[in-house]
């Protein structure tokens, strides 16, 4: 999806990257809008996955009723304009677009991750998250305030600490991996209306639609895509503002790196890199992880594959062939817990001793609970800390703790804690 005649996507290559639409030929005329014809969103372009952005920005808003007109005047079709997806371009998609810019109540299309073009009640007022991918930005943004009920693992519940406010309000109705209690459910104070997760779908996800929710699916585990998931789930619970100013710490984190590191490196230099996590899975180059490595300054050595991971399995050797610089493991601990270093890093790197990066120091371990600009940070300063300089990490942890989760912990200090472990950090112990 996605395509434009000549094969361009809207958005651009990076989370909020450059968007086409509404530039006029040669900047000589304001009056011109050259309009944007498009089937569907990019998920990794950072855009507003609501139709009626018809010129696939960041925002709904005067812009796109210009684009609107300009499609209506010209005659011409683009399906992300079609705010109420009637198959036409009219009046009618003005009026949804005014309404949703005025926070009116009316019925909102989205694309969603499964289901594609989908209707939604606006603005969304009661909903649960699934899983700290989504939890974690929704509560940043303010949208606690619209939360009845969430699911999280008990591991993950220790986990992301920063969310205990959640935990000492809201009602866990999670069993296990992916799934919803219906039971638990049933017992809520108020029964959400909208329940919001990060896979394409849940395991009992027919049961639970038919008990009147709807299942919003959207990319919030994905690096790239989680921007636009962000806008999107935002934009739904009427704090888009939020949302893009939540998303906006991401940008400036990838923007600092590319200053310090990307633009001062030859491709030559930027280090190899490969990804791993779940004890012996091999992140593929459009998996969770890689991505991250890359918009650090790594170089990902494997390509992109049907699957987002392969398995690795003891005695393999296709994964000897890669000789990358630095491996980058994912496992979580407690946000703020004591944890033994050596043993994590042990435990980790159980499966990879053979590797060259294993060999050379430069398997680094990092706790997967961490939002992915936090993630991006510290492997920047893993991999190039004479460029970003000692305690880059801990300074962009610090900075968003105190800016989204300021209630959390008024003592914490990021470098108290650890995040990442490094082959020095536990050389003697191991």
């Amino acid at each position: 999806g996605g395509d434009t005649p000549g094969g361009d996507t809207p958005g651009g290559d990076t989370p909020g990257g450059d968007t086409p639409g509404g530039d006029t030929p040669g900047g000589d005329d304001p009056e011109v809008i050259v309009p944007v014809i498009a089937d569907s969103f990019d998920p990794a372009s950072g855009v507003l996955m609501v139709f009626g952005n018809a010129n696939a920005d960041r925002v709904l808003d005067s812009k796109d009723v210009d684009m609107v007109n300009a499609l209506i005047k010209d005659g011409k079709y683009s399906a992300i304009a079609d705010a109420n997806m009637d198959k036409k371009i009219d009046s009618k998609d003005v009026s949804v677009i005014n309404d949703l810019i005025g926070k009116k109540s009316t019925k909102l299309y989205y694309q969603d991750l499964s289901d594609g073009p989908t209707s939604i009640s606006y603005p969304v007022t009661s909903f649960m998250g699934i899983h700290q991918f989504v939890l974690i930005p929704m509560v940043a943004i303010g949208g606690m305030q619209y939360m009845n009920g969430y699911t999280l693992s008990p591991s993950g519940e220790t986990a992301a600490t920063m969310l205990q406010t959640l935990y000492d309000i809201e009602s866990n109705v999670n069993t296990s991996y992916n799934v919803v209690d219906v039971e638990k459910l049933s017992s809520l104070p108020m029964k959400p209306k909208v329940m919001m997760t990060y896979s394409k779908s849940l395991s009992n996800e027919t049961k639970l639609e038919k008990s009147g929710i709807q299942i919003v699916h959207l990319d919030f585990n994905g690096f790239k895509e989680s921007v636009s998931a962000i806008r999107t789930a935002g934009f739904m619970i009427g704090l888009a503002e939020n949302a893009n100013d939540y998303v906006a710490f991401y940008e400036d984190v990838i923007a600092d790196i590319n200053e310090k590191v990307t633009s001062k490196l030859t491709d030559e230099q930027r280090k190899t890199v490969m990804c791993g996590y779940m004890t012996n899975c091999i992140d593929n180059l459009n998996g969770s992880y890689t991505p991250m490595a890359i918009a650090a300054g790594g170089k990902g050595v494997l390509e992109e594959g049907d699957t987002t991971y392969k398995e690795f399995n003891r005695g393999d050797e296709w994964i000897l062939s890669y000789n990358e610089d630095f491996f980058m493991y994912l496992t979580s601990w407690e946000y703020t817990g004591k944890i033994d270093p050596a043993d994590m890093y042990k435990k980790s790197a159980d499966y990879f001793t053979s590797l060259k990066s294993y060999k050379s120091g430069n398997f680094v371990v990092f706790n997967s609970i961490m939002p992915p600009a936090l993630t991006v940070s510290y492997m920047a300063e893993a991999m190039y800390p004479e460029l970003v300089g000692e305690g880059y990490g801990d300074s962009v942890n610090q900075r968003y703790i105190e800016t989204y989760f300021p209630d959390f912990d008024r003592t914490f200090k990021a470098s108290d804690h650890t995040y990442m472990i490094t082959y020095d950090m536990v050389e003697g112990s191991l």
